[in-house]
């Protein structure tokens, strides 16, 4: 099943176009269903100082402009939080044979930070924790949300009691890669086999978000549509129940379990 939400953020990873009216589905992190809208009154750009300083150079191109933007996202739905949105503005060249320049506007915070996980619903707290602290960095610091996505898993592990430590030969106790931990919650629980492989996935991505720091918001956003599909498999019970239900309708022939309507007699 597609995830809706990781496309959304996929789709604000690209950046914000100059037009509002033009902005991407921005998910509100208060209701979880609504889209965030740009207030137009409160759109501020504003120029940095060392970008209108160059305007004087005799070579100045308009693609030396940089600068910031700020503002708020309301939800339609009135009870919701506002959102603040703050980024960078570039000037580069226009996508269009009939625009010379635009103006792109890159997100890099968000308050309150938007959701990452659809199966927010049902996943442990301890790993919920550790998404949302990925989630307020992902936008500035992709590479140090990637580390929080890979603690995730490490608590995820910890929810189905998976071992941190063993006893070495010595018999001194030595903590368990997330490798072996992966490994053992795989072995253990076979039915879960493919969650393993996806978690295997997100621990890798992980690592290259704490060694070598290559990674884009795209790449993230990957790991964490790995972790959210096998949080779904793991903790997720509406399908054994979907399939339960499919069984009683089928040993009754699709008849109704229950009359909907009262008969007069």
């Amino acid at each position: 099943m597609a995830n809706l939400l990781i496309k959304d953020l996929r789709e604000i990873a690209k950046g914000f176009p100059e037009s509002l009216d033009d902005w991407p589905h921005v998910p509100c992190p208060t209701c979880m269903r609504g889209v965030l809208l740009p207030d137009r009154d409160s759109f501020v750009e504003e120029e940095s100082v060392t970008s209108l300083s160059l305007r004087v150079h005799e070579v100045w191109e308009p693609d030396w402009i940089q600068g910031s933007f700020y503002c708020v996202l309301t939800c339609r739905k009135e009870s919701c939080d506002h959102v603040r949105v703050i980024g960078e503005m570039t000037v580069g060249c226009g996508g269009r044979d009939d625009v010379q320049y635009e103006k792109f506007l890159t997100p890099t915070m968000f308050i309150p930070a938007l959701p990452l996980l659809e199966s927010r619903g049902f996943c442990p707290e301890e790993v919920k924790e550790r998404v949302d602290a990925a989630s307020k960095i992902l936008w500035a610091d992709p590479n140090a949300a990637a580390n929080r996505i890979r603690a995730a898993v490490e608590a995820l592990m910890d929810d189905r009691g998976v071992i941190r430590t063993k006893l070495n030969g010595a018999g001194k106790a030595v903590r368990l890669s997330l490798d072996n931990r992966i490994a053992t919650f795989k072995k253990a629980l076979p039915q879960y086999t493919d969650a393993a492989d996806l978690l295997l996935a997100v621990k890798w991505i992980g690592n290259v978000g704490s060694h070598e720091d290559v990674l884009r918001i795209p790449d993230v956003l990957e790991g964490v549509e790995f972790l959210d599909h096998a949080l779904s498999l793991i903790y997720d019970t509406n399908r054994d129940d979907i399939k339960k239900r499919a069984s009683e309708v089928t040993a009754r022939q699709g008849r109704p379990g229950t009359f909907s309507i009262k008969v007069p007699f």
